[in-house]
């Protein structure tokens, strides 16, 4: 914990040597996407959304050579009430993802977030023509690590060294969406995160991240497992072909009184994911994505049934829009047998 504050309060006091800075230059990015989604399987209509996230970002250029970024995103609530004149009503457009960081050449770069910059690897495997489909609006249950984007953090990323390696080390505190500065940091658990890339040869990439949750004493809960967990991915390239193999596990918090609880606590979560994707040509790509989600219990007389998903898409790029078709097939939704789910996905999509 002390090493981690410390290297990056040694980072930022290299601030205090910046004498001028050059004026930025403000923009604004984003995707405009219009999706059709299909369930099978959910008490639900099929849905048709437009997406509603700006990412204002700005940068600029120290005398010194040093350069500097700023992005801050916009994302209408979808909660709240009607007609709400104190408070929060759906459609208000709130301030959630920040972040701002210092690149030092070669001395790497420091950031500060506020729900933003996580590294976790979680999918580092998955090259779907689409998106990851475990991570759309409907929500099969799979139990993911965690990471520092969750928290308002403290980041030092390294400089690119040798074959292609970068790293990152993290502290974070709990936040409020938004959250400006000057504030004070709220009651609860941090954070100690950590990745690492290498890219030993072309075309091959391996990526892992590991976090640990440190407890807030309340004085209340006695923890017997703090929450910690890590990913693993291998991707490799060639020509047209790509694949990908990844691990990821979660062990979530447990307290005294839930492991009472014996055979219906889970100890940790264990993920395995492969994919496929081959681009036809420089407008068609094609992929096929699976994954398993395995729950072990503290006792282990207790059943456990695997969420599964197979996952084929299909992207076509019209020349300055990308046309998407994915599919998804869910085993035991939740980790709960004999559930079912199928998901189908259209979507249109344009960069700017």
């Amino acid at each position: 914990m002390k090493s981690i504050i410390k290297t990056l309060l040694v980072s930022a006091a290299s601030l205090s040597l910046m004498f001028s800075v050059n004026a930025g230059e403000l923009t604004v990015n984003g995707t405009a996407k219009a999706t059709y989604n299909s369930v099978v399987g959910a008490q639900a209509d099929n849905g048709v959304g437009v997406t509603n996230e700006l990412n204002f970002t700005a940068s600029g250029e120290m005398d010194n050579g040093y350069t500097w970024s700023y992005s801050m995103e916009l994302d209408p609530s979808t909660s709240g009430t009607e007609g709400n004149t104190t408070g929060d009503a759906p459609g208000s457009a709130i301030n959630d993802d920040t972040q701002l960081s210092l690149t030092m050449n070669d001395y790497g770069t420091i950031k500060a977030c506020v729900s933003e910059c996580g590294n976790n690897k979680k999918y580092a495997f998955d090259h779907s023509a689409y998106t990851s489909m475990s991570d759309t609006g409907y929500s099969e249950g799979i139990v993911y690590p965690a990471d520092e984007g969750s928290y308002a953090s403290l980041q030092y990323h390294t400089p690119e060294l040798p074959f292609g390696t970068t790293g990152s080390i993290s502290y974070g505190q709990p936040k409020k969406d938004g959250q400006s500065g000057n504030a004070t940091a709220a009651a609860g658990n941090s954070i100690e995160a950590y990745s690492l890339t290498t890219k030993p040869i072309d075309g091959l990439t391996l990526s892992g991240s590991y976090y640990n949750v440190k407890d807030y004493d309340d004085g209340i809960t006695t923890e017997e497992q703090l929450e910690e967990g890590g990913a693993y991915g291998v991707s490799y390239s060639i020509g047209n072909i790509s694949l990908g193999y990844g691990k990821s596990f979660k062990a979530p918090e447990n307290t005294t009184a839930t492991r009472t609880a014996g055979g219906t606590t889970v100890e940790y979560y264990e993920n395995t994911g492969y994919s496929l994707a081959y681009a036809v040509n420089d407008e068609l790509s094609v992929s096929y994505t699976r994954e398993d989600s395995e729950a072990n219990y503290q006792t282990s007389a207790t059943v456990a049934y695997d969420v599964e998903m197979d996952s084929i898409q299909v992207a076509y790029s019209l020349g300055g829009a990308t046309l998407s078709l994915a599919r998804a097939d869910y085993d035991n939704v939740g980790y709960a047998q004999n559930t079912e789910a199928q998901e189908t996905i259209i979507a249109m999509s344009f960069a700017f």
